[in-house]
């Protein structure tokens, strides 16, 4: 993972199995925008990039070899990441049961 990449959005952590996901939206040198999961196993320090996930294929259209129960959490941020892809702000998060704030 490159550190010096900007990070313009990053979810919250989600627990899938015995690891610990996040999603990043950041700027490519070369590719722009771009997004990417990082994990680890629960617990420990470091985070690795998607790519070095054991069963990662770049060939499976799917899910990449990657967990299925990611695209529950990019479900969950999906307008935010779709807003920092396009360089608009987040939109505003609603009160307790999506009502708007006052």
């Amino acid at each position: 993972m490159t550190t010096e990449d900007p990070v313009l959005l990053e979810t919250p952590t989600a627990l899938i199995g015995c690891h610990e996901w996040r999603l990043q939206v950041y700027v490519h040198p070369l590719y722009g925008r771009c997004t990417r999961y990082l994990w680890r196993r629960a617990g420990d320090a470091g985070w690795r990039e998607d790519r070095e996930w054991p069963a990662f294929d770049g060939d499976d259209g799917v899910t990449g070899g990657l967990p299925r129960r990611l695209a529950s959490l990019y479900g969950r941020h999906r307008a935010a990441v779709r807003a920092a892809l396009e360089g608009r702000p987040p939109p505003r998060q609603g009160g307790l049961f999506g009502e708007p704030e006052a």
